[in-house]
Formats: C-alpha cells, sequence, structure tokens
C-alpha cells in the first residue's frame, strides 16, 4: 500500500513538470513549485505578456501549482486588421494609443493588459482594427492634439508638453483649469503661442554605486554631479539599464509608512517600485527620515537625494529618461 502511495506520488510530480502538446496554436505547460510567470516565458522564449494575454490573466499574476497555461507561439498571431508596434524608449500605453488614434481600452484589450499597465523597450503590441495607419504629425503650425486620458490633470499635460497651464487653458477656451473630462481634445499650442521651448529630451542620469554618486548629463555634457545614497544591506539597488517610467509629487511606501518626494519611480521589485526621491518623511509624525544620510547606501533599494538636487531632477526628467545603474 504504502508502495502504491510512493509511486502515485511521483508520478503526479513526473506529470508536474511535463509539456502537453495541444496542436499548432500552442503548447499547455503545468506550473510546477518554483515558476513564476516571467520564469516560463524565459523558458518557452515568449513574452510575459503575451503569456497572459492567451490566458487571460494579468501580467503581474501569480501562478499556482497545478494550473494548467497555454504557451503562444513564438511568432505570435495576427488578427485581420492588426499591426504590430515595438515599443520605444519614452513611450507610455496612452501615448501609442493616441499616436494610432485608438482608445486606450482598445490597445490594451487587444494585447492582455490593463489600462494602468506600464509597458516596455523591445515590447510588441498588437493594434487593433481602427486605427489610422500612420501616427499624426504635428500641424504646419506645430499644433497638436492631445485626448484627456483617466487622471490626467492640465498641469500633468502642459509640463509634459512644455506650455504654461494659463497657455494651454487659453488656446483651449478653459475658463477653470480644475475642470477637464476624460476624451476631452485640447488642441497643444506650438512655439511661439506663448508656450516655453519644449524640455530637451536628450538626458541622461547616471548612479554610480561604489561611489555614492549620480550624474545628470545632457547629451556628452556633464550638468550635475550629485552625492546620493542607494540600497543597505539586505536592500541593493539593482544594477543595470533603465528608464523613468512614472512621475509623483511624493510617492507613498506603504510598508514603511514614509512619503518619497520627487518621486520618479524607474523598475519593479516584487510588488513594490523602486526609483528616485528626496528626503523621506514619516506619515504619521512627519518627521523627515535620513537626514544627513545622502552619501552613504541607507534605502531599501531607492536611490535618494537630498530634497534640493532631486527637485532639480524631478523638473527635469521625463517619462522614458534613461537611467543607468552601475557598481
Amino acid at each position: 500500500m504504502r508502495r502504491s502511495i510512493v509511486v502515485i506520488l511521483v508520478v503526479w510530480v513526473l506529470m508536474l513538470t511535463f509539456v502537453f502538446p495541444v496542436g499548432a496554436d500552442g503548447t499547455i505547460y503545468v506550473v510546477k513549485p518554483g515558476d513564476t510567470l516571467w520564469g516560463i516565458a524565459q523558458r518557452f522564449g515568449v513574452s510575459r505578456y503575451d503569456l497572459a494575454r492567451v490566458n487571460g490573466i494579468s501580467p503581474h499574476a501569480y501562478v499556482y501549482v497545478g494550473q494548467r497555461l497555454r504557451i503562444p507561439s513564438r511568432g505570435g498571431t495576427s488578427r485581420p486588421g492588426e499591426r504590430v508596434y515595438v515599443v520605444r524608449w519614452g513611450d507610455t500605453l496612452s501615448g501609442i494609443a493616441r499616436r494610432f488614434g485608438v482608445s486606450l481600452h482598445a490597445l490594451a484589450q487587444a494585447n492582455g493588459l490593463s489600462v494602468h499597465s506600464y509597458v516596455y523597450v523591445g515590447q510588441r503590441l498588437r493594434i487593433p482594427d481602427g486605427a489610422a495607419s500612420t501616427p499624426s504629425p504635428p500641424s504646419s503650425s506645430g499644433r497638436r492634439v492631445y485626448i484627456v486620458q483617466r487622471g490626467d490633470t492640465l498641469s500633468g499635460i502642459a509640463s509634459r508638453f512644455g506650455v504654461s497651464v494659463s497657455t494651454l487653458a487659453r488656446v483651449n477656451n478653459i475658463r477653470n483649469p480644475s475642470r477637464i473630462y476624460v476624451g476631452q481634445r485640447l488642441i497643444i499650442p506650438g512655439r511661439g503661442e506663448g508656450g516655453r521651448p519644449s524640455a530637451r529630451r536628450d538626458l541622461t542620469f547616471v548612479v554610480d554605486v561604489s561611489a555614492q554618486t549620480c550624474y545628470l548629463y545632457g547629451g556628452n555634457v556633464l550638468w550635475y554631479r550629485w552625492r546620493c545614497s542607494t540600497g543597505r544591506r539586505g536592500y541593493p539597488t539593482r544594477y543595470g539599464y533603465f528608464h523613468v517610467q512614472n512621475k509623483l509629487p511624493a510617492a507613498y511606501g506603504g510598508k514603511w509608512n514614509i512619503f518619497m518626494p520627487y518621486w520618479l519611480g524607474i523598475y519593479w521589485a516584487g510588488n513594490t517600485q523602486n526609483g528616485i526621491h528626496g528626503l523621506p518623511w514619516n506619515a504619521t509624525t512627519g518627521a523627515v527620515t535620513w537626514a544627513g544620510w545622502v552619501g552613504h547606501p541607507i534605502t531599501y533599494g531607492c536611490i535618494m537625494l537630498d530634497n534640493s538636487a532631486a527637485r532639480t531632477l524631478y523638473n527635469l526628467a521625463y517619462i522614458g529618461m534613461p537611467v543607468i545603474i552601475r557598481p
């Protein structure tokens, strides 16, 4: 009896390691202990987003032992009327949707994403039927049209396009800058219409972990050199080539109950995002955390600057700005 039970258990474990063919559309993989969605995607040479899409789950979802996942073919399949766009530096899901004249929801749905998903360089996105054949260029006057997305503010849109809030409001006959709505079409004024020149788009932020020093370059010219802090023992800052994914005046770290000012998110570490920020403060007491520690590895994986440097960087940074973290 005991031997039969052992044999059954061995057979069950072996079955979890098998991949079961289901035809030309792909294969079925049964999740085994230790698997992650990302790891399975890497094993089969497919995108985590494609893997999530064909299985109707979030690309950030957890998988469980015994779960059956359909593995898409490497080349992927295109539906009639769809084209593929390869994500570049600075792209966002909403920006790509605007560029091709489709709704954010339709683009997200076509790729198995949520409207709040981040995209990464090299990711292949299906552009659904009904999209413009080519992105709409600015008019001869330099004006463009922007469609308001969920979460937008007039000041945020103005900052993104390098114009003043007052100019943007005036051009669009907006009396109350606090009242814009999703789907509203805004004219973005060109140069010579009261807007300030567009911000530079050739900045690079470099973090030297061993020296606890950060550099901001404009092209090949060094603009700023700042002391900074990276991750402490047990919470290392990841090395690599990243880019700014989001900007927030202050981000809340629920695990430590702190607010981090001048937040620039750069990469995800599990369920939390690491980024660049100024001196944090305790959300309950308001006391500044790690004051006097800039230049020493003290953070939980983020890059910390003093508030003056963090404010300067925040005002210059843009979504997609490269961030290089080196040992």
